[in-house]
């Protein structure tokens, strides 16, 4: 995972030093400076950075008048040669005050505690997501949004866009409309049936669930199982196990 980094400082030498040292970490990335606090505004809210490298004095709008206009604040270190602002600068919740000119060591020691912030932010904004998925779930009785963590990213899936689901172990892959890729999630297929509308999905193999709607066609095979056939043309297959769940579907 890489953080995306945004550094506010009037004088380019200044901006180029910390671009510099931040060139040795690759889960560092630079995604654009600013030189006061107005650009600075602009660039948080179209790129809504993880951590925001900050002067205080700068023409114009300085550094703490920036940082309390802020709605939904990144991890913020206030680089500044005065000494001065350090008890306000944390009392606007920065994560650390770095006195120019400071050392690599400084550097890098202020580096790593802002990884841990940022891991615990990103934990936490997964908890909570989390939370949202069962509430949703619990006000209807089943899930209407599947959240998937990606490497870099948490995927929301709604669930009115999957067509089908395979299994393998202790995870599920899902299929959706309209949607070349397939995403994983570390789940069972026993677990994930209970959780989706059995008028809506129906299990048809042991390691299959799929959108009753989207079943267009049934090719009886000589076992008493059978290939069904989706709006997309996928083939998928059922066991016999399960063909009392599409006689139903075909009766009704």
């Amino acid at each position: 995972m890489s953080y995306r980094c945004l550094i506010v400082d009037d004088e380019p030498l200044a901006r180029a030093s910390i671009r510099y040292l931040l060139a040795e970490h690759a889960d560092m990335e630079v995604t654009a400076e600013a030189e006061n606090g107005q650009q600075a505004l602009q660039a948080i809210e179209e790129l809504q950075p993880d951590l925001l490298f900050l002067d205080i004095d700068m023409p114009g709008m300085d550094g703490l008048e920036l940082l309390q206009q802020l709605v939904q604040q990144p991890v913020v270190v206030f680089c500044t040669a005065y000494a001065e602002h350090a008890v306000t600068a944390f009392e606007l919740s920065a994560q650390d005050y770095l006195l120019k000119p400071f050392s690599d060591e400084r550097f890098l020691q202020m580096l790593n505690r802002c990884r841990q912030k940022l891991q615990q932010r990103d934990t936490l904004s997964w908890q909570q997501l989390q939370l949202i998925s069962q509430q949703l779930a619990a006000k209807s009785g089943y899930k209407e949004k599947i959240i998937i963590r990606d490497p870099g990213r948490v995927k929301i899936i709604q669930v009115k866009d999957i067509s089908w689901v395979t299994s393998s172990g202790n995870y599920v892959e899902f299929h959706l409309h309209n949607d070349e890729r397939s995403y994983l999630l570390r789940e069972t297929m026993t677990r994930l049936e209970q959780q989706l509308d059995p008028s809506i999905f129906a299990r048809v193999h042991r390691c299959t669930l799929v959108r009753k709607s989207d079943i267009i066609e049934l090719r009886p095979g000589d076992k008493g199982d059978a290939t069904l056939v989706l709006k997309n043309g996928q083939l998928v297959q059922m066991s016999r196990n399960y063909r009392h769940v599409l006689q139903e579907l075909f009766e009704s």
